[in-house]
């Protein structure tokens, strides 16, 4: 067992997980929907370059399995973290990667984590984007009580006048507006339009169509 739990010893048991960036956000004041713990670790893994690129004209096979993979190794990763913060006698919960929504409850939002840890922003599809990644990620997070320095919050958004998401967008989604902490998500995105879009694809069962992230510059700098 590691005899201190700290930064360091968190990096290196996240590292043995394959994961690609972590940070931390202070839990104070509470964040909305957040559990009360102190501490959030704000975890990310990226998609596959070759996979995202595929998405181009929207969502594939390869992106569904894609997509499951990273879920299940964000899981893994999560479960691991919590069982080394018990044993080391700290508070420990985690949220999935992806939450089962149909008791009515709403998540916490892994995004509000990782924009307040310094690990990136939200684009103009309202999707998170990590300037190393772009929004070819996926995220989850770890709350706990012990005691980690907190990152930066990022408190704009990076995008700038690009709006290569919002020009790939079939549903005409994405406002071209530039995000800041706290803003609505629908001045920033048409949810409503994104889930009738869905309807179209019949042979894959995804979330979102993925073009967006696919049109993101910084998802293919790599």
């Amino acid at each position: 067992m590691l005899r201190v739990l700290d930064r360091h010893a968190i990096g290196q048991i996240l590292r043995t997980k394959e994961v690609d960036a972590w940070g931390v956000a202070a839990n104070h004041p509470r964040l909305p929907q957040a559990p009360d713990s102190p501490t959030a670790i704000s975890i990310l893994m990226r998609l596959d370059p070759l996979v995202v690129r595929g998405l181009r004209h929207g969502p594939t096979q390869d992106y569904l399995q894609e997509y499951l993979r990273v879920n299940a190794a964000l899981d893994d990763a999560t479960d691991t973290l919590v069982d080394v913060l018990k044993v080391h006698g700290h508070t420990a919960e985690r949220v999935p990667a992806t939450i089962d929504k149909t008791n009515g409850d709403k998540p916490f939002p892994h995004k509000t984590a990782a924009t307040q840890a310094g690990l990136g922003w939200i684009g103009k599809t309202a999707l998170f984007v990590s300037p190393e990644f772009g929004p070819a990620v996926r995220l989850a997070t770890v709350f706990t009580d012990l005691g980690l320095p907190a990152g930066d919050p990022v408190v704009e958004s990076g995008c700038g006048a690009c709006r290569d998401c919002v020009d790939a967008c079939p549903a005409g989604c994405g406002r071209d507006v530039l995000w800041r902490p706290g803003m609505a998500r629908e001045l920033l995105f048409d949810a409503g339009a994104c889930r009738h879009h869905m309807t179209l694809f019949t042979g894959v069962e995804a979330e979102i169509c993925g073009i967006c992230i696919a049109a993101c510059p910084y998802a293919t700098q790599h």
